[in-house]
């Protein structure tokens, strides 16, 4: 079988869906068939085996982070301090697309704790996440160490993780606020 990529997307971004929704435990082969639409066998030919897909489902969210990055560097002109608070405040709200794609990429970064040929990928991630922030940062005119990028990332990582998994009636945190102290400690 030649390989289709419209539909090797559409499976992988079933199998996101199912991440989402069910986690781990959830994705099988004919579960992800069944949320594309798809005949019995189709992700099986494209992923022969449960390993092969769990790794190119991570793979897809790489890619779908990178293209958020790519769009992000060309919407994002340049920025007052405030406007760099305003946009990062709205990244930890993510929309409906970006929301479910997190909450698949936090499920599958904790099963690389489980699964270590998960790793690469999720440095990967990491990796995209650290150059998004740099991006935007830089958008607005600071010039900040690497190594500050990345402890700011996984803070703001953190941040997205307790916004996602926690109830909103429970949420007392003023993420504005919160954004603004961070930045302040980490960029003036």
């Amino acid at each position: 079988m030649s390989a289709n990529p419209e539909r090797r997307n559409q499976i992988l971004d079933a199998a996101i869906d199912i991440l989402c929704d069910d986690g781990v435990g959830g994705l099988t082969h004919r579960q992800v068939d069944s949320r594309a639409g798809l005949p019995a066998g189709t992700t099986s030919n494209y992923f022969r085996t449960r390993p092969a897909l769990l790794e190119a489902t991570a793979a897809r969210t790489v890619d779908l982070h990178w293209q958020r990055v790519e769009q992000l560097q060309s919407a994002v002109g340049p920025l007052s301090r405030d406007a760099l608070e305003a946009l990062i405040v709205q990244l930890i709200h993510p929309n409906e697309p970006m929301r479910r794609v997190t909450l698949a990429r936090f499920e599958l970064f904790m099963e690389s704790t489980r699964r270590p040929e998960l790793q690469p990928m999720m440095r990967e991630l990491q990796a995209a996440a650290v150059k998004s922030a740099t991006l935007i940062v830089e958008a607005a005119g600071f010039t900040p160490a690497p190594e500050r990028m990345e402890e700011l990332s996984r803070l703001l990582n953190g941040l997205v993780f307790s916004n996602l998994t926690i109830a909103p009636e429970s949420r007392a945190l003023d993420i504005a606020g919160l954004v603004d102290r961070l930045l302040s400690a980490f960029l003036d």
